[in-house]
Formats: structure tokens, sequence, C-alpha cells
């Protein structure tokens, strides 16, 4: 994989974020430090010898993959199916070649997670598990996700953890639905979407206000409001994020990545990246986080 998946979302939690969530009383206990979704992830393929820190779900919706624990035999992964690689167990996992899998993944530690792991082995002793799909339970993944992703604060981490624990119980083959979540405001999502849309591109907030439809004092007021940041800290946020993907799936060199994100002097976009993610690029993609 060179560049990563057409569609492909994934956050990293930053250091600061990290540091705070093993500390706060609401979230120590299980709260998520990567996550993503990966549509048709062709080639996708991790292999780590000593395993991960956390503990890794693998849901897959579409398509089929493989995974691999402690030197084991392969275990295939198919749609409807999930599978939880325990934390520091030595693994590797990939998509299929005929039927590149669609994933929703995630990273989960704290001090209740081997418990809650235990519990779903125990309620659900044979991996990979399958469960009947259901819309609820990918809406609840994606109130995760954007808490984690649309705030970037304390704050956000505390809503998802609470979210958490019952995305995963959600998992169990005898789980009842759950209820639909509401979406954010129309005007600041969109803006954010023409964001994600053009992060090669530097933007003002006049252009964004102009783009959005709004006045520049009423659209940053609005989006502050939402998001709680200004809409050029939280541009540069998402630039940071598509860099750590970039830096965990791509070859690209840094000043490469730089250019593709709209930076043209690559010592910038190295500030900016620690500012957002509390890592230089380099210490980033030296680490194994996603």
């Amino acid at each position: 994989m060179k560049e990563g998946f057409q569609g492909q979302r994934a956050y990293s939690l930053p250091v600061t974020l990290l540091h705070a969530a093993t500390k706060h009383p609401l979230c120590q206990g299980l709260y998520v430090t990567d996550i993503g979704f990966y549509p048709v992830a062709r080639a996708h393929k991790r292999t780590r010898r000593t395993g991960s820190a956390q503990h890794l779900l693998l849901y897959c919706v579409q398509g089929a993959g493989w995974y691999q624990l402690n030197h084991a035999e392969k275990q295939a992964l198919h749609a409807n199916q999930w599978v939880i690689l325990p934390a520091h167990v030595p693994h590797k996992y990939g998509a299929g070649e005929a039927a590149p899998w669609t994933i929703y993944w995630l990273h989960f530690a704290g001090t209740q997670a081997a418990a809650l792991h235990a519990h779903l082995q125990a309620q659900a002793p044979d991996a990979p598990v399958s469960i009947r799909p259901t819309e609820e339970r990918l809406q609840l993944f994606e109130a995760i996700f954007s808490q984690l992703t649309l705030t970037a604060t304390l704050a956000g981490v505390v809503q998802a953890s609470a979210r958490l624990g019952h995305f995963l119980l959600a998992l169990l083959p005898a789980a009842s639905s759950l209820a639909p979540l509401s979406a954010a405001a129309g005007g600041i999502t969109q803006s954010i979407q023409y964001m994600r849309e053009h992060l090669a591109h530097s933007f003002t907030v006049q252009e964004l206000a102009a783009q959005a439809g709004l006045s520049v004092s009423h659209y940053a007021a609005l989006f502050r409001e939402q998001v709680g940041r200004p809409p050029i800290v939280f541009f540069n946020f998402l630039k940071a994020q598509h860099a750590c993907q970039l830096l965990t799936d791509s070859s690209l060199r840094i000043k490469e990545i730089a250019h593709q994100l709209g930076f043209a002097d690559v010592y910038y976009f190295s500030r900016v990246f620690t500012k957002v993610m509390g890592v230089s690029p380099r210490q980033f993609r030296q680490g194994d986080r996603a």
C-alpha cells in the first residue's frame, strides 16, 4: 500500500490527550488510542512481532481477510465477523486478495480493558465472532469517531470513552439494538467535510466563511461553539491527522507529505504537526500506533 485506501479515515490520539486520558477518572478505565475505517483495503497488512500495547478490534463488514496470533494457524475473518487481538501478543493480519476487507478498527486500553476483553471472550468464546449487522452499531462507532475528531479535547475523549464500552458490548451476538444518535449541526458539518476534501489547500477564515455562506464573525463563532476551536486550528488538526495516515501507511518522505497537505515549508509543517500530535512527524513514523 502506497498511500492508503480511497475513503479511509483514521485518528490517533495526540500524546497530550493520551496522557490526560490515562489520569482522568472518567476515562482511565477504558479509552481509545487509535481508531479508523478502511474501505476495500487492498494489500492492507500488519505484522507486530511483540504485539500492540493496546487491545485491537478488527470488525469486518464486507469482503474478507485473515489474522494470526502468536504463530498459530491463520484464521479467516469474513463479513459480519469481529475479533479482538489481545495486547502484547504477537500478531499478523491482512486483507484477502480476491475480495479485500472493509473494516472498522480501534485500539483500546485502560485499567478495565483486560477485564472487558475477558468478558467478551467469556460471552462469545469462539473467535472470530459472527454477528448480525445493525445500523445502530455503526452509528455508535461514528459517534465515537466524531467525539474524538470534531472536538479533539479531553471532554471529547471522555464522551468517546463513555460510548466505547457500550459499543464493544454491542458486538456480542445477543446485544440489543442501540438507539440512533443525532448528527452534528449541518452547516459546520458541511464546512468540515469541505476541509476534509481540500486538505492540499490553504484557506483563510474569510474563504471558509464564504464557502459556508455565512459572515466571518458568525461562522467563526458558530464553528468555535460546535467544535471547540477556531476553524484554521481545526483545519491544521485535520491535516495532521491525514499526515498520520501517510506516515503510517506510505513510504512518502516527510517533505512530500508536507507538500501534499499544502505546506511549502517542511519545517512549518513539522511545527504544526508537533503542536497537534505532541511528537514530531519523524517520531510518529518511528512509532507503531495505528
